[in-house]
């Protein structure tokens, strides 16, 4: 049952109405102390952060307090926020506010700020809006069976390469918080002369330490070097991948989305990442884990409101008749994390007037309790809502329902959400593709995942992609001032598809599929630094190689998995290093050929009008 099956779609809807579709007690608490759409520069999560910090408690049950993205370390959250101005003045204002690890890059400044601090921002005229950061890994004596798998092993041997003279650098979550570097070294799964950048306090599950033993394993003669994520948000992210580049990086790898990066534009990161590779540096970004949990359309009015603050709602019906609501599945014990966008530029890249909407995403349960939102002021700042929803049990089912609504502004022309977590769309679903943010960036080359035991080497072919890898694509629809584009740009991603579940030496704990002691790695968190290290294999042997002709020549020896050339689930197909490398030092293969259109929902909304975008052809 829907909270609004008995409501016409004519109805002016009112906290009275809905069939006991309210808000209660908890919400409209919320709502009155914490949610006013007045024009607050700190978003709703981070208030209701700062006042529950003391009981550990949400105002909605399972909703901020038990969000697993947040990055709290002793009494401090790491945030984003956003300059009204000049970015100097922000960085001051919010050292002064106790802000540690801070980090500019263009219009943000990230970093720790106290938790008792937050509610001092609202007063800085240098602020024009702060959120939390959330950051998600794509996760899902030994060596990686990634070797054997991509025939590194053989390329290793008939080419006399393993990586020296090439320096890997990852970023991820954590390297040594676990204190397992000197057991690593001493068992050969790592070097001894890690360079370590950056790294978490505490709290960390050492990914990039195991991302760092797949690097090791398939191009032992590497240099490797590290700098975490997740201590200083966006900017700290896009300034530690330029930090990499000036220690000595000749190839950079990463599996880390952050939930709010732009969609339909190119975000700091992105901008990072492509800076990177113009100077020569190629870049392998994990494309993630979501398959194609993701939803798209344009804004279809309703003609019923919400009752929370009277926007438009939605209709997911894309037929004749009315649904303000779409059912989604949230299994007890798991967790739902939605990243929401619009098509309107955002503040934080471009500056100017931002978005001239603003969209609200809701979760209800079928008793209309609302349980869950993502409700901050956006109009003239970034077009996105973050909603997290933590099942407990306690809902007595894994079926809930969500809304958007237009609180104010023009309609979207298009709109999207990625599901992140173990939650997945029960209705209306137009399975569309997952990868956006950095890994979506012109310059990034976007990793997939097969299992290995799925692939020819150990006995399947063609290989099989991992049914979690996500797809492409996303359409950039603004350019870095704003601007829209006069054809929207559907990049080709993900570009390759590399190895996962392979062995650790601890990661992932309680993960060991072959009952061998050694735990295994499974996600497109395992198969990008896999394919970076082919990319060591490569410019050793052919040093000075740009990151096209890397790319290109990954791409053209690749394994089809699918139909014959490239595809938005497993791209140009797995990635096979002896003819890669091969390929570098003789003639190099006939091109793989290209898709003629885009399919799909993408292809309805902005297809028509779209172009497909290799990256630049290698001179």
């Amino acid at each position: 049952m829907k909270p609004l099956t008995q409501i016409s779609s004519a109805t002016i809807v009112t906290t009275t109405l809905l069939g006991g579709l309210c808000m209660g007690t908890q919400a409209a608490t919320l709502i009155g102390e914490y949610l006013s759409k007045s024009g607050s520069k700190v978003s709703s999560s981070l208030i209701s952060l700062s006042a529950n910090s003391g009981n550990n408690t949400g105002l909605f049950p399972g909703t901020w307090a038990n969000n697993s993205l947040l990055q709290t370390y002793g009494g401090h959250v790491v945030i984003d926020a956003i300059a009204s101005d000049n970015t100097d003045v922000l960085y001051e204002d919010l050292l002064g506010l106790g802000l540690q690890n801070g980090s500019k890059y263009g219009s943000l400044v990230s970093g720790l700020l106290p938790l008792d601090a937050i509610s001092s921002m609202d007063s800085l005229s240098s602020l024009k809006f702060a959120r939390p950061t959330q950051f998600l890994s794509n996760v899902g004596v030994t060596t990686s069976q990634a070797d054997r798998s991509m025939r590194a092993d053989i390329a290793r041997s008939t080419f006399g390469v393993d990586g020296t003279g090439v320096t890997v650098g990852a970023l991820s979550d954590s390297y040594n918080n676990l204190d397992g570097e000197a057991a690593d070294i001493a068992s050969g799964d790592l070097p001894s002369n890690v360079n370590v950048l950056l790294d978490l306090p505490s709290g960390g599950s050492d990914e990039g330490r195991a991302m760092l033993q797949l690097i090791h394993d398939v191009a032992p003669g590497a240099d490797l070097a590290f700098y975490t994520a997740f201590l200083g948000g966006q900017a700290d992210f896009a300034n530690g991948i330029l930090e990499l580049a000036a220690s000595g990086s000749d190839v950079i790898v990463d599996d880390v989305i952050n939930l709010a990066e732009p969609m339909f534009q190119d975000g700091i990161i992105a901008q990072a990442v492509d800076q990177v590779v113009a100077d020569g540096i190629p870049y392998f970004s994990s494309a993630g884990n979501n398959d194609r949990n993701a939803y798209e359309s344009t804004f279809r009015n309703s003609s019923v409101l919400d009752p929370i603050f009277g926007g438009e709602l939605h209709d997911f019906d894309p037929s004749a008749g009315v649904d303000p609501f779409q059912s989604i599945s949230v299994p007890v014990g798991g967790e739902l994390f939605i990243s929401f966008q619009w098509d309107s530029p955002f503040f934080s890249v471009s500056g100017g007037e931002g978005s001239p909407n603003d969209l609200d995403i809701f979760l209800f349960d079928d008793f209309g309790n609302l349980l869950a939102l993502g409700a901050d002021a956006n109009e003239g700042g970034d077009a996105v809502e973050i909603l997290s929803f933590f099942n407990d049990g306690s809902f007595g089912t894994d079926q809930f329902n969500l809304a958007i609504s237009n609180f104010s502004g023009p309609d979207a022309g298009f709109m999207k959400y990625v599901v992140f977590g173990n939650a997945s769309i029960s209705e209306y679903d137009t399975n569309s593709g997952t990868v956006y943010g950095h890994a979506n960036a012109e310059g990034a080359e976007a990793v997939g995942a097969s299992f290995y035991a799925d692939t020819p080497e150990f006995g399947t072919n063609p290989p099989v992609l991992e049914p979690f890898s996500s797809a492409g694509s996303t359409p950039i629809l603004f350019d870095e001032n704003g601007d829209r584009l006069s054809t929207p740009e559907v990049r080709l991603k993900p570009e390759i598809v590399a190895p996962d579940g392979t062995n650790t030496t601890f990661f992932i704990p309680g993960l060991d599929v072959e009952g061998d002691g050694f735990p295994n790695f499974f996600g497109t968190s395992a198969a990008a630094p896999h394919a970076a290290a082919v990319a060591a294999l490569m410019l050793e042997a052919a040093p000075g190689t740009s990151p096209e002709v890397i790319y290109e020549t990954l791409e053209e020896t690749a394994i089809d998995m699918n139909a014959p050339g490239f595809d938005f689930d497993s791209g140009f197909g797995l990635i096979q290093a002896d003819r890669a490398v091969g390929a570098l030092i003789s003639t190099p293969p006939e091109e793989v050929p290209e898709p003629a259109s885009v399919f799909g929902l993408l292809a309805v909304i902005v297809g028509a009008g779209s172009r497909l975008k290799r990256k630049p052809k290698a001179a």
